[in-house]
């Protein structure tokens, strides 16, 4: 088996998309400890990728700058061979001195094929993933998206339908919403107001989401120092490290969110 057709086994695989042949043909092949290594760390870059690059135009803009830096890099790697063996055409016919009077042969462009793509980016992602891990940590390496899953539904179930719903599938505009009618009808519902920060939270609405976790904070709801965290992770997505960490300071050892935020602040130092 080419290795071209070792990863496309492996993406139909991450995708679900294998038929049962391919299935056995996969099975068969990560009896191998490597392999199934190798899909197992396939499977992690997979799932990196869809997280960080979670719409058509990032999607895009990577495929072209992979494409651009791969077809440079093989063009010159082609380049460099014909050269190569263009001097030692004329060294064979002792012709040595004149090498390099004649032009180099023009290089072709070698395209990469799409399961080159997947592996290129797999590559880009481990560098990054190692290198950015090595300075200031992310929003996304700590944020932990809660399910909405409401208790007190009252007469407005299916407003609350609506915003559990829109909110689950990351639809967030829309269940800033129905939180906010929902709101309106409960504006002291600290579980509204914390679904509603982290839903503009997630549209980087970075103000309205303090206004909203600081008003939580000032009470005495369960949902005190969870929004206290997201606060703290409000200033992070930012890049607002001092803030952040300010923040952090403030959770107390008893809050769920504790050993994150210890995690975090080792980071920031």
């Amino acid at each position: 088996m080419t290795p071209e057709e070792k990863y496309e086994l492996f993406e139909k695989h991450c995708s679900q998309e294998l038929s049962i042949n391919e299935k056995a043909r996969l099975d068969k092949l990560i009896k191998d400890d490597v392999v199934k290594k190798e899909l197992q760390v396939y499977k992690e870059l997979h799932v990196h990728l869809d997280t960080n690059f979670n719409t058509e135009n990032q999607k895009a803009a990577l495929a072209k700058n992979l494409k651009k830096v791969g077809d440079s890099y093989f063009a010159k790697k082609l380049a460099e061979k014909e050269t190569k063996q263009e001097v030692k055409k004329e060294i064979k016919h002792g012709v040595k001195e004149e090498i390099f009077e004649e032009p180099v042969k023009k290089s072709k462009v070698i395209k990469l094929p799409s399961w080159a793509y997947a592996i290129a980016a797999s590559v880009a992602i481990v560098f990054g993933v190692y290198f950015f891990s090595q300075g200031n940590p992310t929003y996304n390496n700590f944020v932990s998206i809660p399910e909405l899953s409401i208790t007190e539904r009252g007469s407005a179930e299916e407003s609350i339908k609506n915003a559990e719903t829109a909110f689950n599938t990351k639809n967030y505009a829309k269940a800033e919403e129905y939180l906010t009618e929902l709101l309106s009808e409960d504006e002291k519902n600290a579980e509204y107001q914390f679904y509603y920060g982290i839903s503009l939270l997630e549209q980087d609405k970075y103000a309205k989401a303090s206004r909203a976790f600081t008003k939580l904070q000032q009470g005495n709801s369960a949902y005190k120092y969870k929004a206290l965290w997201f606060e703290a992770l409000n200033k992070l997505k930012q890049k607002n490290y001092d803030q952040c960490a300010a923040l952090l300071h403030k959770l107390p050892k008893e809050a769920e969110d504790y050993d994150q935020a210890q995690k975090l602040l080792e980071k920031l130092d």
